[in-house]
């Protein structure tokens, strides 16, 4: 049986036994982005009534698609959760430990469906189930156990949710591999999506004045620098430093780092270009550097990555600079 059949059924065996022992919860990761978010609603959907998706955060692209189709998505109290009285296991998503939830979690079965390049190795106990295939997305993977398992389950709204993960993920399809783009092609013949229009509504999405305020400030305090053979563009930012990242990036950056100070800690949410990721930049790495230089938790795509640590953001800035600058390019 080829690799990821194998995952698939293994999968599909923990869900029986879970949910066998009571109800599934299908956390995403803390920073609640399109991906995490439209893996965990699909895929609690597709499971049934005695599943459900819950996070600490959405952000705002997720917040509004998840609204926009109807999707049921639970916002918990990182202090205080709440789970169900009988709990038959957890599925992670888009998160390479459960560290990266932001939650406590109780002692249950564990699965782990992710898609990032692993750090260090996991620690399963018996019951727990691994899934870490390479793709550009983990609504990929969910979309793949779909067609598998249950493909009268994947409905419209479902479509709608893990094809808007695999458009976020991919940066547009800039960093996108042609399994991002058949799993594309095939959500949207399925949930008979018009893709023209479902980007336009993506792209379309209203922010309020004091996102569009926050937004304009970071652009305006934009500082550059040559780090190593890479030109980078970095400043800080109040909200939603995708789209500052992104931006930057539109700008002629060949990287673009954006920093945030939030609950203490100190966010650096990366970008490059389509060129410098083929010019051997991986950002993904360069975050897992970052925890070896300075703690805290990083990762992601080579394209897109981010990095959360206890350090001051002069201090965090420097050292990622310094990682870049260490980098050589290949041309």
């Amino acid at each position: 049986m080829p690799a990821r059949a194998a995952d698939i059924a293994a999968f599909d065996s923990w869900l029986s036994l879970a949910l066998e022992s009571g109800a599934v919860a299908v956390v995403t990761h803390r920073n609640g982005d399109m991906d995490t978010v439209g893996s965990a609603c699909a895929l609690a959907s597709m499971i049934g009534s005695r599943a459900r998706a819950c996070g600490v955060h959405l952000s705002t692209i997720a917040r509004t698609i998840v609204n926009s189709n109807g999707a049921d998505f639970l916002r918990m109290d990182s202090e205080r959760p709440v789970w169900p009285r009988e709990l038959g296991g957890i599925i992670i998503v888009d998160a390479a430990d459960p560290g990266q939830v932001g939650l406590e979690l109780p002692e249950v079965p564990l699965c782990i469906i992710d898609h990032h390049d692993a750090g260090e190795e996991l620690e399963l106990g018996p019951g727990d189930l691994l899934i870490r295939w390479q793709t550009c997305s983990t609504t990929e993977i969910i979309h793949a156990w779909a067609e598998q398992s249950c493909p009268d389950r994947l409905d419209e709204v479902a479509c709608s949710l893990l094809l808007a993960g695999i458009i976020t993920d991919t940066g547009r399809f800039r960093h996108a591999d042609s399994g991002a783009l058949a799993a594309a092609s095939a959500l949207s013949l399925k949930g008979g999506i018009d893709y023209a229009s479902f980007i336009e509504d993506m792209e379309s999405i209203e922010l309020n004045h004091s996102q569009k305020v926050s937004i304009a400030k970071a652009l305006s305090r934009v500082n550059t620098t040559e780090a190593g053979p890479w030109f980078l563009m970095y400043t800080r930012a109040g909200t939603n430093e995708g789209i500052v990242a992104r931006s930057l990036i539109s700008a002629g950056a060949d990287v673009a780092l954006v920093h945030r100070h939030i609950e203490g800690n100190c966010r650096l949410t990366a970008r490059a270009s389509r060129r410098a990721t083929l010019a051997n930049l991986h950002l993904g790495e360069m975050m897992q550097d970052m925890v070896s230089r300075s703690g805290g938790e990083g990762g992601g795509h080579a394209g897109a990555a981010g990095w959360t640590g206890a350090i001051d953001s002069v201090d965090a800035t420097s050292g990622f600079i310094a990682l870049l600058s260490a980098l050589r390019r290949n041309v």
